[in-house]
């Protein structure tokens, strides 16, 4: 019987062609959440919000207020109605993310220097839609009233138009969005949800490839094909994965950057690098896994759970320097937490490659892992004892 790598690298092969499951598992679903993602952000930012407006004082300001309002892109005013507890159960039915009431007598009340309040009611149960109505009224309403107010300055106190806009504004605040300049949820969510995806199908596809020599009793056989060298017989199975799982990293980080558009200011050939690390990382994981809990079902609920957390503990829905110290130390034992660290100080930040340095040793760790395994690898694949565990 032929041995070797060669021959662990022919029979991986062999049972690829064999079963469907890894055709699934390497090429539909992976391809599949590429295409799912990057579809359903590739509007950008959401916009076009429904907010109901109860106009009590129908005004030329007040429909002239409305009108300013619809005009941005996060609001569309799609309900009219009589009152706010009308207004109140649309945003519990979920029609609309908020209520804007203009209140009787707004006009008048404008001009006579005697101002009253305009109402805004909305539903922050999502934070995006919630913050974006209201950020978005809010800052048209205040445009519209520092308007209406250097205009009654020049004309009441004779002020020119510069000194009018001075007095109104004596302390102007002046912001620069870095990195996402235009608030693009596909510049973050879609560059982290993407590795995401493949870091699942990466860690499974690892813990079903060696849990099923386990469970169908073919471990023995898959050790004396390599020669009786557990790591030829690692290196021989997991290789043809690894290209697979590779070239489909490059693909995605070619959508990410040709199709989706995100920013590569950096070193294009660091990234890469770094998501062959980031491949390797996640293969090891699923190799530690499977070493230490021998039964395929377990492991791959643990890697199920641990994939998914990786994406909570990255830092991009919820600040990482905002978490409790513990909680940052936790987000270290995730190989993605350091991928994508890599990934925005090269294709966001531009930044030298001297910024991702520790994070490249942190990735390295993470491969080596399975190298500390070795005896226990060993023994589960010689072992009969630890076969058939579903």
């Amino acid at each position: 019987m032929t041995t070797g790598l060669k021959a662990v690298i022919y029979r991986e092969l062999k049972r690829i062609k064999s079963e469907t499951i890894y055709l699934w598992l390497l090429f539909i679903l992976p391809l599949f959440t590429f295409l799912l993602f990057t579809t359903m952000f590739s509007q950008g930012k959401a916009d076009g919000y429904p907010v109901a407006i109860y106009d009590a004082d129908n005004s030329s300001l007040s429909r002239q207020i409305i009108s300013w309002i619809e005009a941005t892109p996060e609001v569309e005013f799609t309900k009219q109605v009589t009152s706010l507890q009308e207004g109140k159960h649309l945003i519990e039915k979920g029609d609309v993310v908020g209520v804007l009431k203009i209140p009787k007598g707004l006009e008048n009340a404008v001009y006579s220097g005697n101002p009253k309040k305009i109402v805004l009611f909305f539903s922050n149960m999502n934070l995006s839609a919630g913050s974006g109505v209201s950020v978005s009224i809010i800052k048209t309403i205040k445009t519209m009233s520092a308007g209406i107010n250097m205009q009654k300055r020049m004309s009441k106190d004779k002020e020119m138009l510069a000194q009018a806009f001075n007095n109104i504004q004596p302390i102007r605040i002046e912001s620069h969005a870095l990195y996402n300049p235009y608030i693009n949820y596909s510049y973050y969510l879609v560059t982290g949800l993407l590795p995401v995806m493949l870091l699942m199908f990466i860690l499974s596809t690892t813990i079903y490839v060696i849990g099923s020599e386990l469970k169908y009793h073919t471990a023995n056989q898959w050790y004396k094909i390599s020669s009786n060298s557990v790591i030829v017989a690692l290196t021989g199975k997991l290789l043809p994965y690894s290209i697979v799982f590779i070239i489909e990293a490059f693909f995605m980080n070619t959508i990410l950057f040709k199709i989706v558009g995100a920013p590569q200011n950096g070193n294009i050939f660091i990234i890469f690098i770094a998501t062959v690390f980031f491949v390797y990382a996640y293969m090891a994981m699923g190799v530690v896994l499977i070493t230490v809990l021998p039964n395929v079902r377990l492991a791959l609920s643990l890697g199920a759970a641990y994939a998914s957390l990786a994406f909570s503990f990255a830092g991009l829905t919820f600040p990482a320097i905002a978490m409790v110290n513990y909680m940052q130390a936790f987000s270290q034992i995730f190989p993605y937490t350091h991928y994508l660290k890599i990934y925005i100080n090269e294709a966001m930040k531009g930044l030298d490659l001297y910024y991702s340095v520790s994070s490249f040793l942190i990735l390295s760790i993470f491969i080596a892992l399975p190298f500390l395994l070795i005896p226990r690898m060993k023994a589960l694949i010689t072992k009969e004892k630890y076969w058939g565990k579903s």
